[in-house]
């Protein structure tokens, strides 16, 4: 007779296995084949699988995730994470809470470092990574990760609100799409309450590091509707920049000179939100919130 719990761990592990971005997974790739079973989680299940950054998939929506390992003798095992993001947008936002390494041929934005590759496409956010870093293992990643590119077929839209980042603060710069105030304190630390009143419906991009514009940073907010946009402006205002100069008329841009020296400026217009910290001087604030306003405008 078969032990029951046997018959259950079958069923679990044929529930994973049937997780539908599965068959995104080749089973063999430069000579790794595939260990069965793949681990599935979903929700807070990702806690159980990467405790120290679960935080960062459930900040961007994500849906689900699938692991699987690859092992071949004699060579470090490669292992694929494969996240269901439910959104292009989501799973580009995902992508850019690390920038690190070396541009990759592989799905879209593709980088390595270290033995690990990472790219997006479409709604999906993908992390392929060796053991251990050979020649061979390499490319053996590249390898796998294209093939899983291949098999996801599209590439995805990026977020329209990347489009109204003026240029000076995109070129060269380090561009972040988020929603969350967790991840916008990681990257930049503005409030330990969330003072923006960002959630799931409300999504950012924070711009630092352009060419041009020194140590000025670019925040962008877009809120469902005008009427939180100004809830969420007048909670920034309170606290953040209580003493700021008004540049002009009830709903004109704020100004404020900040402990250390730098300047913010602030204003909402529609259902947007746009912020510029930490430019060196009163003029350059001005200037760069004013062509983020244009670009707002322009849209």
């Amino acid at each position: 007779m078969i032990p029951v719990a046997w018959i259950l761990s079958a069923l679990m592990m044929t529930a994973q296995n049937a997780s539908p971005q599965a068959g995104l997974l080749p089973e063999k790739a430069a000579g790794w084949t595939a260990v069965p079973p793949d681990k599935v989680f979903e929700g807070e299940g990702i806690f159980e699988y990467i405790d120290g950054a679960g935080e960062v998939y459930r900040a961007y929506n994500y849906r689900s995730v699938v692991s699987r390992r690859y092992h071949k003798e004699g060579a470090p095992d490669l292992i694929v994470d494969l996240f269901d993001m439910g959104s292009a947008r989501d799973a580009f936002g995902v992508f850019t809470h690390d920038l690190e390494g070396e541009r990759w041929p592989v799905g879209q934005d593709g980088l390595y470092q270290s033995g690990l590759l990472q790219f997006w496409r479409d709604r999906y956010f993908v992390a392929v990574s060796a053991d251990a870093e050979t020649a061979e293992s390499k490319a053996a990643v590249s390898e796998l990760g294209a093939k899983i590119a291949a098999a996801v077929g599209r590439d995805g839209d990026r977020p329209e609100l990347l489009s109204r980042v003026p240029e000076d603060f995109r070129r060269g710069a380090t561009v972040r799409y988020l929603h969350s105030p967790v991840i916008l304190n990681y990257h930049f630390f503005v409030s330990r309450e969330n003072i923006l009143r960002l959630d799931a419906t409300v999504e950012a991009v924070l711009a630092a590091g352009g060419e041009t514009v020194g140590t000025a940073v670019l925040l962008l907010v877009r809120y469902p509707s005008p009427a939180e946009a100004e809830r969420a402006f007048r909670s920034f205002l309170e606290a953040y920049m209580p003493d700021a100069r008004t540049l002009g008329g009830t709903a004109a841009p704020r100004v404020v000179k900040t402990e250390d020296g730098l300047w913010t400026a602030a204003a909402r217009q529609d259902e947007h939100i746009a912020v510029v910290f930490n430019a060196s001087s009163e003029s350059r604030a001005r200037g760069g919130l004013a062509a983020a306003l244009a670009n707002l405008e322009s849209g």
